[in-house]
């Protein structure tokens, strides 16, 4: 049998208690301060520090987040802004260009409708001039028809 199954079935006690276990807790207890002192709480420190780092960085990012959206809200109300803008401009200069347009032909056509005008009188003048050149030579055609058609010369 073992020690501890000999102890234990002869009802004596497994731990002896003597002078010496107060010399163990006095090193527990120095051991215990010193490495809080150097180990534990630098350890603690630096994962609180760790912590708020993270914190931070997560702060920081959706801040940075909100702001993003925000320009992006801001950029899109500027975009649509513009873009108002610019159907307003380009339907104003489609405007001016159509007004443009008319009075080009309107001005056109009122020139065309003076050349045919100034043409039509001078045909009309013309036409005159000929029908009077003609009717002055009417007697000689008469004549130059009647002697053809006779076969003699008509006085």
């Amino acid at each position: 049998m073992t020690f501890l199954t000999s102890a234990l079935l002869s009802g004596g006690s497994i731990l002896d208690l003597d002078g010496t276990i107060f010399v163990q807790l006095a090193i527990f207890f120095i051991a215990f301060f010193i490495l809080r002192e150097l180990v534990f709480k630098p350890m603690m420190t630096l994962f609180d520090a760790r912590e708020e780092a993270i914190d931070g960085a997560r702060k920081e990012a959706k801040a940075m987040e909100q702001e993003a959206l925000d320009k992006g809200v801001t950029f899109d109300e500027e975009m649509r802004k513009v873009r108002l803008e610019a159907g307003e401009e380009r339907d104003k200069l489609r405007g001016e260009g159509l007004r443009l347009e008319r009075e080009m032909l309107d001005k056109v056509r009122s020139e065309t409708n003076q050349v045919l005008e100034d043409a039509e009188k001078k045909m009309a003048s013309e036409a005159a001039k000929v029908r009077t050149e003609l009717e002055a030579q009417i007697p000689l055609i008469a004549k130059q028809i009647a002697t053809q058609l006779l076969g003699r010369e008509v006085q």
